[in-house]
């Protein structure tokens, strides 16, 4: 079992890394614990979440119990930082101006002034010399097209949590500001016996596809002398690139046609997520009907019955909103409609609970704009929503409005993939069907299609096997895999998947463990 040690100060942040950890790990896996537990029957996996200084004297002790791995997010404990090698020193003035980015440029990208560098050492845990800007832009001033969150400097859980030098031979990533750089974000440490990996900020690289990193230091980081954790694959068993994309449909339907033809000369599934006002038009519905008569092929996903904000800013009404939507959909179709995509990717608590309780089994949305907390590196379950109900962020729009004007007009979106692909991430992109109003930047329908199709042809040929999949299927195999659990049982850990799944997918699980990566088959133990 991993423990997630957290105070009450830190309730929030806490309660959205568990939920993180029980993503790559299994929800059974992953549990609260108190701080006396580290005097008594710990666990020997721990992730300490903005842990007060107070509570260095019982992580220490801990840690030299016996072989065991700490991960920390946030708050270095002054104790415990001694003991690390790490010395404190203050935020630098003028820190939340610098994690600030202007709005991005038609044609080009914007961002903030402080930036994430990743150094050689992250090769350790699988890493690369990564640059993550806390905030960038692709259009305007809401999307970051390459997928990840905000880091703040405004002493929110999103934010840096301190200032200070960690061991040159520890530190994995440091801040710079205008290139010059500044104090770590993050650090490998080796501490005797035990292992310590660290993050400055206290959710944590959640995210962010820099989560793969803390899933390899928990599955297979000194594996000979270490203890371990299984972590379930994002990517189905058999492939190594998952990749799913959908049009939504917020003011016409029909205009997808042209796209999803050559969709199909491309052999690849199509979703549309639909906006049921455009329901009102009887010429709108013959391309829903075609589209989910192939199953295997198409997908249709409701985008709420009116395009409200904030699914209707209010529980009630994103009930309705969902109720609504999904009634006419099925008239329409015939088919019931099990997902959701939020209007203007806007996901908030009360709007999700509402989906939840109306039916749905899963949503997606995500934008770095909005709602930090439905910006998950992994899909799955959220903090404080049911078992069953899963989440998948997605905000890689391919819009003519983002393409760069500069160099391969592709070049953001291909990063984006290649983020996905490095990190084995379940990776998703979007587009919209044209309207009379908006052509979302592209000059013409030709030219839509040659994008889309480049891109494609770039995933096929930057991946071995990769598995092409529409909404449904995705969020499918994320639900099964929300629902399995590891199981500790004597000396071997076994993975459970969901009981009366039969058919619920046909995707397979993998799991990683100690270095491997292994299907997962019932009854049979990890090796």
């Amino acid at each position: 079992m991993i423990g997630v040690l957290f105070a009450d100060a830190a309730v929030q942040a806490g309660h959205h890394v568990l939920a993180a950890v029980r993503r790559s790990v299994s929800a059974g896996q992953a549990q609260a614990v108190s701080r006396s537990l580290l005097r008594g029957m710990a666990p020997d996996t721990i992730v300490a979440v903005d842990a007060p200084d107070g509570w260095s004297a019982d992580l220490i002790a801990w840690l030299q119990a016996r072989p065991r791995k700490l991960v920390v997010f946030g708050n270095l404990p002054l104790a415990l930082a001694g003991y690390l090698g790490y010395h404190s020193t203050e935020l630098p003035p003028g820190l939340e101006a610098a994690s600030r980015s202007a709005a991005a440029p038609v044609g080009a990208s914007a961002q903030s002034a402080a930036v994430v560098r990743y150094g050689a050492r992250t090769q350790t845990l699988g890493g690369q010399s990564w640059l993550r800007p806390f905030e960038r832009y692709d259009f305007a001033d809401e999307w970051n097209n390459l997928g990840y969150g905000a880091i703040r400097g405004d002493g929110s859980i999103w934010a840096v949590r301190q200032a200070g030098q960690a061991p040159a031979e520890a530190e994995l990533a440091a801040v710079y500001v205008d290139g010059e750089r500044q104090f770590s974000y993050a650090a490998l440490w080796d501490a005797g016996a035990s292992s310590v990996l660290w993050f400055n900020r206290p959710v944590g690289p959640c995210d962010s596809f820099e989560w793969r990193l803390v899933e390899q230091f928990l599955s297979g980081y000194r594996a000979k002398t270490l203890p371990c954790q299984p972590v379930l694959s994002e990517l189905p068993w058999g492939y190594d690139a998952a990749i799913t994309s959908r049009l939504d449909c917020d003011e016409d339907i029909e205009s997808a046609r042209p796209l999803w033809q050559a969709y199909q000369r491309m052999g690849v599934p199509f979703s549309l997520a639909v906006n049921t006002q455009n329901l009102s038009r009887p010429d709108q519905h013959p391309i829903l009907r075609e589209l989910v008569a192939d199953r295997e092929q198409g997908a249709v996903l409701s985008h709420s019955a009116t395009h409200s904000p904030n699914w209707g800013g209010t529980y009630d009404n994103a009930v309705a909103e969902g109720m609504q939507s999904a009634n006419l959909l099925e008239a329409v179709t015939g088919v019931k409609v099990r997902y959701a995509v939020s209007p203007f990717h806007q996901s908030p608590p009360e709007g999700l609970r509402g989906l939840a309780d109306a039916g749905y089994e899963g949503c997606v949305g995500g934008l770095i704009r909005n709602d930090p907390e439905f910006l998950t590196a992994r899909g799955g379950a959220l903090a404080g929503l049911p078992a069953g109900f899963v989440a998948h962020s997605q905000q890689c729009m391919l819009h003519g409005a983002s393409m760069l004007k500069e160099g391969d007009p592709l070049a953001v979106f291909k990063q984006a993939f290649d983020l996905a692909f490095d990190t084995r991430t379940l990776f998703g992109y979007l587009d919209h069907p044209f309207s009379e109003r908006y052509t979302y930047g592209w000059s013409d329908e030709a030219a839509r299609i040659a994008a889309h199709e480049q891109f494609v042809a770039y995933i096929r040929a930057k991946a071995s096997k990769p598995l092409f999949l529409h909404e449904d299927a995705a969020l499918d195999f994320l639900q099964f895999r929300s629902l399995a659990q590891v199981v500790h049982a004597g000396d071997a850990f076994h993975v459970q998947t969901p009981p009366n799944a039969d058919g619920a997918t046909p995707l397979r699980l993998g799991v990683e463990y100690r270095g491997t990566h292994t299907q997962v088959e019932a009854g049979k133990p990890l090796q």
